[in-house]
């Protein structure tokens, strides 16, 4: 995450957008979810779900909606993940 939305969350807008109070991040879990493990055809944000498995990938948001600022008031776990879409 940190090589294109910088180890900052700030990213470099347009193509990594900031991930500071962002309501990608900061919004509805499950689609927090869905960006990280399908990505978002048609920008630079590549799907995970063939790199990171449940736990890695709930780690990720988890991470994501509670760092630099962000407090989503969420746990994210590996079942949120699994169960995404069911």
């Amino acid at each position: 995450c940190a090589s294109c939305h910088m180890a900052n969350g700030q990213g470099v807008p347009p193509a990594f957008p900031s991930l500071v109070g962002s309501p990608a991040v900061t919004g509805d879990r499950d689609e927090h979810l869905r960006i990280v493990v399908d990505g978002v055809p048609g920008t630079a944000m590549q799907s995970f779900k063939s790199q990171l498995n449940a736990r890695e990938i709930a780690a990720v948001v988890h991470y994501e909606r509670h760092a630099w600022g962000n407090n989503a008031g969420d746990v994210t776990q590996p079942v949120d993940v699994v169960t995404l879409g069911q």
